[in-house]
C-alpha cells in the first residue's frame, strides 16, 4: 500500500523563515538527491502519519510547487525532534530510484513471549533495530524475532534472523539481537556476621 505524505515548496529560507513556519503549525523539511527542494509539511497531518507509518518506510512525496503537483519517492534520513515534546521539528528526506538499493535501520520487534517456557531467565533486547538492503519497494516495516524457544543463558543473534524474501541484512551476522540473562541475586551476609554487629556494644556520647 502506498504511503503518500503532502508536501509544499518553499521559497523562504533561514532561522527567521523556519520560525514562522513553525508558528504556523508547518515543519520544515529538505529533499536531498535528485531535485533537491526545500518544502514544508502540516506538522498535525506529518505527526499523523509517521505515528501510523514510522520513519522506516518509503513515502511517496505528494509536492505541490504553486499548483503543479508531483509525486517523489523518498526515505527520512534525519529527524530533528523537540526535546520536550518528543514531536518532528525538522526532516530531511533522501529522494531514491525505485530500481536501486538502498540501506535502512528496520526497528525489530519481538513475538512469541506468551509462548515462552518461564525459566526464570531475563529478556534483555540488545538491538532495537538491524540495518538492512533492499528496494525501497521491498522495506520492511519491521523485523520479527520469535523468542518462544529462547532459554536461559543463550542468545539470538542477526544470523539465527528470518530475512523476508528481497532482503539483505547489513548488521553483522553475529551481533547480538535478544538475550536471556540469569537474573541477578544480590549476596546474602553471613548470618554471623549479622548477629555480631547486633550484638556489639554501642558506644556513648561523651560529655
Amino acid at each position: 500500500m502506498e504511503s503518500v505524505l503532502k508536501a509544499t515548496v518553499r521559497k523562504e529560507t533561514g532561522k527567521g523563515a523556519v520560525h514562522r513556519l513553525r508558528q504556523a503549525g508547518q515543519i520544515p523539511a529538505v529533499i536531498y538527491g535528485e531535485g533537491q527542494a526545500n518544502v514544508c509539511l502540516d506538522a498535525r497531518e506529518a505527526q499523523k502519519f509517521f505515528n501510523t507509518n514510522g520513519y522506516s518506510q518509503l513515502i511517496t512525496l505528494q509536492l505541490d510547487n504553486e499548483g503543479k503537483v508531483e509525486k517523489r519517492p523518498v526515505l527520512v534520513k534525519e529527524v530533528q525532534f523537540d526535546p520536550v515534546k518528543g514531536n518532528p521539528l525538522h526532516l530531511d528526506f533522501l529522494q531514491v530510484s525505485m530500481q536501486q538499493k538502498v540501506v535502512m535501520k528496520v526497528p525489530v520487534v519481538l513475538v512469541g513471549e506468551e509462548k515462552r517456557v518461564n525459566d526464570g531467565s531475563v529478556i534483555d533486547t540488545a538491538l532495537y533495530e538491524v540495518e538492512v538492503s533492499c528496494l525501497p519497494a521491498d522495506i520492511p516495516a519491521k523485523i520479527e524475532v520469535d523468542i518462544s524457544g529462547l532459554t536461559m543463558g543463550n542468545s539470538i543473534t542477526v544470523a539465527d534472523l528470518q530475512a523476508p524474501e528481497g532482503i539483505e541484512f547489513v548488521t553483522p551476522a553475529t551481533e547480538a539481537v535478544v538475550v536471556a540473562y540469569a537474573p541477578r541475586v544480590e549476596e546474602e551476609k553471613p548470618a554471623e556476621e549479622e548477629e555480631e554487629k547486633a550484638t556489639e556494644p554501642q558506644q556513648q556520647p561523651e560529655e
